[in-house]
């Protein structure tokens, strides 16, 4: 399958900390890649050059066959797991300038916000303060100016923090139908079960440094000689 991401021998510094050292990841397109590993690890460090936040002391990263550059910040869609609204502003008023940030008319805008709006139940929010929405609220407000614009590449770190099981649920499926009507994902959490619903393919990062990538269903197989079960005795 032909890549839509290619990660090509990054490595980046910060002072005297390896961040990322000698990291190469290729992502297929229309896919969801679940990126893993403990805090501290590089996963942030690896999305923010990604999302050309930061730039890479060494290696590149092409999109569609493309060296990595501003003309593709409208390609891509990023839900950051640090979530960030302008608590004073409309819901409504916000969603339209984010989108016309991405590069949306503002008519396209309206009649995309209205769909997702809708959908996940929370019209009636358009007008209110962004203060008065709940944290699952304002989570659903961020997931739908993510994916708008309809991006070739969804960048999702932590997506499900927040929700509740019957939200969590939606976005799944969500982010399932995204990946069917052609996206490609990026998927970065630390809940496993998510990962085996979802994922594709995964890349495991440890210490700065990739330790193993590859389709799921294959990893699993391969390391499956080395999972555990513990299970309680009871009297």
């Amino acid at each position: 399958m032909e890549n839509l991401l290619v990660v090509d021998s990054v490595s980046k510094t910060f002072v005297n900390h390896k961040a990322l050292n000698n990291v190469s990841i290729s992502i297929p397109k229309e896919s969801i890649f679940g990126l893993l590993g403990p805090n501290g690890a590089g996963k942030t460090t690896l999305i923010r050059i990604i999302n050309q936040i930061i730039i890479p002391d060494s290696g590149n990263v092409f999109l569609d066959n493309q060296l990595l550059g501003p003309k593709h910040i409208s390609d891509i869609g990023y839900l950051p797991e640090e979530r960030g609204l302008y608590p004073k502003m409309k819901v409504g008023e916000q969603a339209l300038y984010l989108a016309q940030l991405k590069g949306m008319t503002k008519l396209d805008a309206k009649k995309q916000l209205k769909y997702w709006f809708e959908k996940f139940d929370i019209g009636e929010w358009w007008n209110k303060k962004v203060a008065e929405l709940s944290k699952g609220m304002a989570q659903k407000v961020q997931f739908i100016v993510t994916v708008l614009h309809r991006p070739k590449l969804l960048i999702f770190d932590e997506p499900f923090s927040g929700f509740d099981p019957i939200n969590a649920n939606l976005i799944k499926d969500e982010i399932l139908n995204l990946r069917n009507e052609g996206a490609t994902v990026i998927f970065s959490t630390h809940r496993m079960e998510s990962v085996e619903e979802l994922c594709d393919n995964i890349a495991l990062i440890n210490k700065s440094n990739k330790i193993l990538d590859g389709k799921l269903d294959e990893i699993k197989r391969e390391y499956q000689t080395n999972t555990f079960e513990v299970g309680l005795i009871t009297n």
